[in-house]
């Protein structure tokens, strides 16, 4: 039998808490981040609330254009995510909303 008050954490909580943010979307516009990314390298990590990494891109130049590649790459296809690890959009990537041809103007926040 288990006591709650014996002082013994929960693993499951903390588990499911990390599993849940991968299904989860961030509540920040991914076309935001597609023009910041693009006309503000940077501001598109702080934007998302990745201070840290953001000031380590800016002091390497985008890890001298690489990292901004991936950067670029991983928004347009929708796998950028923000500082808790939910991807940035809603849910159907940019490269995909284009091929398709479908008018998905209605479904970006800004």
């Amino acid at each position: 039998m288990s006591d709650s008050s014996s002082g013994q954490t929960q693993p499951q909580a903390n588990y499911s808490q990390r599993t849940n943010a991968a299904y989860k979307r961030s509540d920040k516009s991914i076309v935001l981040v597609i023009l910041f990314a693009t006309f503000l390298p940077t501001v598109h990590r702080l934007y998302v609330g990745k201070i840290g990494t953001g000031i380590l891109f800016f002091i390497t130049l985008g890890g001298l254009g690489i990292w901004w590649v991936y950067d670029v790459i991983s928004a347009f296809t929708g796998k950028f995510t923000d500082k808790q690890g939910r991807k940035v959009g809603s849910g159907t990537s940019i490269y995909n909303r284009i091929k398709n041809g479908r008018d998905y103007s209605g479904e970006f926040s800004v």
